[in-house]
């Protein structure tokens, strides 16, 4: 018996589920699914399992002890983690059954301590080292490693033996069946995705005060799930104080199946980042949805997005709203459909899940055999 487990990912997680659970749903591997969250989705078929806990009701503590209690009464082959938290659920569980274990790695998880924690830099340093040591004395009962970007290092795989598995956040090509560049809104934006101070919302919203001025008929809408409260209130308040509600629609996250209907409809795909420690490393989803939608891109100048054959992209400064108006306003008025078409078929042959996924049925054949 496979299990695949998350504590922090939506259910239908593109990565996750759309991409690894359905690939090996497809190969006929049947699959125990456990999730930590508020979402009422289910998502059990023939081959997936789907067991799914409120995040309302139960810690993430208690999460782990209902799944080991659920999992010592299974015989497991293999139990594939997503998250650091579930270190101790992955090792339990290998003792009990002896399972092989795959730790999927999302994330530079240093690179996220330096970004988030509000210590000052000597206690993000010690605090790094310490989640570098926890990680590498995890990865004594790790069998396989899979990253979604050859940017992540963590503890450094490959110097204790791991030869990592590079499975990147590329789209699936079924969701971009139905997708007419032609229908697209006049002068419309689109942002989809965590918010947070490192993703540079409040930049954004900014930066559509200046927007407005050269094309007063712009639109943004802003999918997904705010990190905190606290910068809630400051992107609402940011937003009323310059007056531009009537222009900025702001919506709650929505499946990842429903999302494309949305790119499909916005002329601009915008990755606002600012610049910092995880930005540097990470290369976001949105990108290849993006580019896969035929939407016009505006993007940092960050080298791990530079790094991607893309044509007629609209670069600016990470963290320059100056520089992020006027790449949008430059966008707006150049729009090439040629690059764009370019950018489409880089999605078709190359930047896609279906050309990449036989990786991962390989590891688990490996794995399982």
């Amino acid at each position: 018996m496979i299990v695949v487990v998350s504590c922090s990912h939506y259910p239908d997680d593109e990565r996750i589920y759309h991409k690894e659970i359905k690939s090996l749903s497809e190969k006929k591997f049947k699959i125990n699914y456990f999730t930590l969250s508020d979402s009422e989705v289910l998502l059990s078929d023939k081959y997936i399992n789907h067991t799914n806990y409120s995040r309302s009701k139960y810690s993430i503590n208690e999460y782990i002890k209902l799944i080991e209690l659920k999992l010592s009464k299974m015989r497991t082959k293999v139990i594939h983690i997503h998250e650091p938290e579930l270190f101790s659920l992955a090792i339990n569980v290998k003792k009990i059954s002896g399972a092989k274990i795959i730790y999927d790695v999302h994330e530079d998880y240093p690179s996220m301590i330096y970004t988030f924690s509000r210590w000052n830099k000597y206690i993000k340093y010690l605090k790094a080292k310490y989640w570098v040591l926890k990680e590498r004395l995890f990865l004594s009962y790790v069998d396989e490693v899979i990253i979604a970007s050859p940017t992540i290092i963590n503890s450094g795989f490959k110097a204790q033996g791991f030869n990592p598995i590079l499975l990147e956040n590329f789209p699936l090509n079924k969701f971009l069946n139905g997708i007419d560049i032609s229908t697209k809104r006049k002068n419309s934006l689109i942002y989809h995705g965590n918010f947070g101070p490192e993703r540079g919302i409040i930049e954004l919203v900014k930066a559509m005060s200046s927007v407005i001025k050269s094309i007063p008929d712009i639109s943004l809408s802003l999918f997904g799930g705010f990190r905190t409260s606290e910068y809630k209130y400051e992107v609402n308040s940011m937003i009323d104080s310059l007056g531009l509600r009537s222009y900025i629609n702001l919506e709650d996250h929505i499946l990842h199946r429903d999302i494309w209907e949305q790119l499909g409809k916005n002329m601009i795909g915008v990755i606002p980042f600012n610049d910092n420690p995880l930005t540097r490393i990470n290369t976001p989803t949105k990108l290849f949805e993006f580019m896969a939608a035929g939407c016009q891109l505006v993007m940092p100048d960050l080298p791990t997005i530079k790094r991607f054959d893309i044509k007629g992209a609209k670069y600016f400064k990470a963290g320059d709203i100056n520089g992020l108006a006027n790449a949008i306003i430059e966008a707006i008025n150049n729009i090439n459909k040629e690059d764009i078409r370019y950018n489409q078929e880089k999605i078709n042959s190359v930047y896609n899940w279906e050309a990449n996924c036989y990786k991962l049925i390989k590891l688990y054949n490996r794995v399982l055999s």
